[in-house]
């Protein structure tokens, strides 16, 4: 007697054929052969501030209505964009960090602002993002 739910019927009961399709894995691709990288992947800079900057540009940041990691991007990506010339900051690499995301571009450009000043890349967007929130109270003033 044979059951009417399919489920009770017993595994040994029906034959099972194994095609080639089921033994065959597919083998992960690696980037050496050639796997895609996304074309606006973002890089982390964390930059160091002092607790009174932190203070600042989660003010800042909450009156534009932004988080204070997405400012620190802005304030980055408009300081490489709009300025050329950012004066000396005493830089100290123990603060607590914020990261600021990049696009591949405006790293590139940090970078290069990183060898012109021949400092590290979290020295030099603590440099940039230092003045620009400067020049962001004078503005709210």
């Amino acid at each position: 007697m044979e059951p009417i739910n399919p489920i009770f019927t017993s595994k040994i009961d029906t034959p099972k054929i194994e095609t080639e399709k089921e033994i065959v894995r597919k083998k992960p691709i690696t980037k050496k052969e050639g796997r895609k990288e996304r074309v606006d992947k973002k890089k982390d800079v964390k930059i160091p501030f002092t607790p009174q900057e932190r203070r600042l540009l989660k003010i800042l940041a909450k009156k534009r209505g932004l988080e204070p990691t997405p400012y620190c991007s802005l304030l980055v990506k408009k300081g490489l964009e709009e300025y050329k010339d950012f004066p000396i900051r005493i830089y100290d690499p123990k603060g607590q960090p914020y990261p600021a995301k990049l696009e591949r571009v405006y790293h590139d450009l940090l970078f290069e602002m990183k060898v012109k000043w021949d400092c590290s890349l979290k020295e030099a967007a603590y440099r940039i993002l230092a003045f620009m929130l400067e020049e962001e109270v004078k503005r709210n003033r």
